[in-house]
């Protein structure tokens, strides 16, 4: 894990309270010292590879962009011109454990916000357009520097560029403008138009945020209450009126029937667990692989005691939620749920903060037998990996 610490000039309450999902912000030097955890060769080859996403974008003539999508071969990268270019590689925070400890310096937004960090290296002159996303986002500058104009906060119906795969937008209007050097962050709120042009050869990490919508929470939370209805509920008419006209439907008939739905979608208890499972789900689950062989809990805690190292897998996602209506702590893990009775919140929120543990911490977590089975689940489904 790299040593980066944030400018203890940082105030967090201040950040919380004037600039987060409010307005943009440059915080300078928030990152004292840094250095890059990924360099740009490296990030060429993530991207050649067949399970990372990456894509390709390069600026042919003013305001015109041509977007390629990976895997890409080295001949793609030796082509390229000396300028006007840009490679995103998305998630590298899956496979480079450097690069997944900058997510560790965000963390006063809650971790199973943080989505993942999108790593780019742009030639001089690169750039992807002037563009609004509908997360937070914390672009934190590498090697190099990039020119950043922040414009107008933007809603579903501004006008877009016709005809082209990046979504850029067709006027923009900079409000802001930033030049970022290493160690330097830009925090973008959801939605706020932004526009980042390379000033020398650069590397940039987008530390991004889950931002569920309306429209997936609707169609998830739908599918979670379905599976718990009985088939025999169905519409009932009730007292239908003698003076109906044939091919009526009366509003009043569907009070019943309206009612019905609307408790159904209150249970507040209902939506918590489906959310915590939700927000849980990995964002690329093949690359969490169970064991060809299960491990007992005897195996498991002999592995503690000859000095083996559980950690995270990268890939997985953990929460908790405190249900002072259940006196139990809710644990979720990769989309799945377990609960808890409320003494063990001490060692759930551990587990859901730290990323790895130390013999001494995993044989902590070992006494209580309930916690030795977790770790042997998680341990078994690829949740938790051994380190010797």
């Amino acid at each position: 894990m790299s040593g980066y610490k944030l400018n203890p000039e940082f105030k967090v309450d201040e950040f919380i309270k004037n600039y987060w999902q409010q307005k943009p912000v440059m915080l300078t030097n928030l990152i004292p010292d840094f250095a890059d955890t990924i360099s740009a060769e490296e990030l060429a080859g993530l991207a050649c590879e067949e399970l990372v996403e990456s894509r390709l974008v390069t600026e042919f003539e003013r305001g015109n962009y041509l977007l390629r999508n990976g895997p890409f071969t080295e001949p793609d990268f030796t082509q390229l011109p000396s300028s006007n270019w840009t490679l995103l590689v998305q998630a590298v925070d899956q496979w480079v454990d450097e690069v997944a400890s900058l997510k560790r310096l965000f963390e006063f937004i809650p971790n199973w916000r943080i989505d993942d960090i999108m790593t780019s290296f742009a030639a001089t002159g690169g750039s992807v357009g002037p563009h609004y996303d509908y997360y937070d986002v914390f672009l934190v500058q590498g090697a190099g520097s990039r020119n950043w104009k922040v414009g107008q906060r933007c809603d579903s119906n501004i006008e877009l560029v016709a005809n082209s795969e990046l979504s850029l937008l067709k006027r923009f209007e900079a409000s802001m403008e930033f030049d970022l050097v290493a160690g330097d962050v830009l925090y973008i709120p959801p939605r706020y138009a932004h526009w980042g042009v390379a000033t020398s050869d650069s590397l940039c990490y987008s530390v991004g945020f889950r931002a569920p919508s309306m429209a997936e929470m609707i169609e998830g939370f739908s599918d979670f209450v379905i599976r718990d209805q009985d088939p025999a509920m169905r519409y009932e008419d009730g007292q239908i009126q003698p003076d109906i006209r044939r091919g009526e439907i009366r509003p009043s008939q569907l009070d019943r029937s309206y009612l019905q739905l609307i408790e159904r979608f209150s249970e507040k208890e209902k939506f918590v667990v489906w959310f915590g499972c939700y927000v849980s789900q990995p964002k690329y689950p093949e690359l969490i692989e169970p064991l060809d062989e299960e491990v007992s809990c005897a195996e498991l805690a002999s592995l503690v005691r000859k000095g083996a190292t559980l950690r995270k897998n990268p890939s997985s996602r953990f929460a908790f939620i405190e249900s002072a209506a259940q006196a139990s702590v809710l644990l979720f893990v990769d989309g799945a749920m377990v609960s808890f009775p409320i003494e063990q919140i001490q060692h759930i929120a551990e587990l859901c903060e730290s990323t790895e543990f130390t013999p001494d911490a995993s044989a902590n977590l070992l006494r209580k037998p309930e916690l030795l089975e977790l770790l042997r689940r998680l341990l078994n489904q690829g949740s938790l990996l051994v380190s010797e």
